[in-house]
């Protein structure tokens, strides 16, 4: 068992032995293979997690299921319904910020123009990344902080001495609803901030709830759809693996929970950016420039 092991129960039920974290010194050159086996093995503990999470969904047990369903419609509760106060105030500022910028930097703009805009901005880019941003802020860390003061209490060891598939019971209902709330509230998102950039535009710019829809409606394709469903399961996705999996590094101090909590939230920001930059720049390699 590695210390970097996200589910040591899978592998050992023995609890942490501090010891085991002691290592002689070492020089230049081991300090530097020490560092890339410490990379490889974080690396393979991570999609470890995801790996185990996802075959654990076909572990048989109608009554596990039942529990494991319930447990994920809590966590949509959470994660979801709770957030759509803050992603409407968000989608609201982001739809009325862009028009006063457009207004600045082409007054008079048509109803054609603003669609554009705010297909290319908000539909393809903010809406996604800034839904996954708002979920793994206010979400992610509050998962990662209760899986590691789980794993400080000793309930995680307990759930596996009682035979309790620790995958599908904790990580596989995050996880499931992690993406399915991302992609409700990306969806939520653009709805508010279409409707604030349709309402504020009429009054700065002049077009016309019906124009802005026409210019919207022309400038969306069917590769729009798959950008963006793509980039909701993909951000939701890395919200709720990496909170998981950080939150069950923690090993037996509770002042290790924040720390990892803090690092599990600065990887979801940089995992979310880059994801949503590779697929923004391979769909468009591949179906032409959005804007034409």
């Amino acid at each position: 068992m590695t210390s970097q092991d996200p589910l040591p129960a899978r592998r050992s039920t023995l609890p942490y032995n501090p010891r085991s974290e002691y290592r002689r010194r070492a020089g230049f050159l081991g300090s530097i293979g020490r560092g890339a086996i410490a990379w490889v093995y974080g690396a393979s503990a991570l999609f470890g997690t995801l790996g185990l999470a996802l075959t654990s969904f076909a572990t048989p047990g109608r009554a596990a299921a039942r529990t494991v369903r319930a447990v994920t419609l809590s966590q949509i509760l959470f994660t979801g319904v709770q957030a759509v106060s803050l992603v409407s105030v968000i989608g609201l500022l982001i739809g009325a910020t862009i028009v006063i910028q457009t207004s600045l930097m082409v007054p008079g703009a048509d109803g054609d123009l603003l669609g554009k805009i705010v297909v290319a901005v908000v539909l393809r880019e903010l809406s996604p990344l800034i839904t996954a941003i708002i979920v793994a802020g206010r979400s992610g860390t509050a998962i990662a902080t209760e899986l590691g003061n789980m794993k400080v209490s000793g309930e995680i060891l307990a759930l596996t001495s009682l035979g309790i598939d620790t995958p599908r019971f904790i990580v596989w209902p995050r996880l499931v609803a992690s993406v399915l709330s991302v992609v409700a509230l990306m969806v939520y998102f653009s709805f508010v901030a279409v409707m604030a950039s349709a309402v504020l535009g009429q009054a700065v710019l002049g077009p016309s709830p019906a124009e802005l829809r026409s210019g919207i409606a022309r400038a969306l394709t069917l590769h729009d759809l798959v950008l963006f469903v793509a980039k909701g399961v993909g951000l939701g996705t890395i919200v709720g693996w990496i909170a998981c999996h950080y939150g069950l590094l923690v090993k037996s101090s509770p002042t290790e929970v924040p720390k990892q909590a803090s690092a599990a939230v600065v990887r979801m920001l940089l995992g979310a950016v880059m994801y949503d930059f590779a697929l923004t720049v391979v769909f468009y390699w591949l179906v032409g420039p959005p804007l034409r």
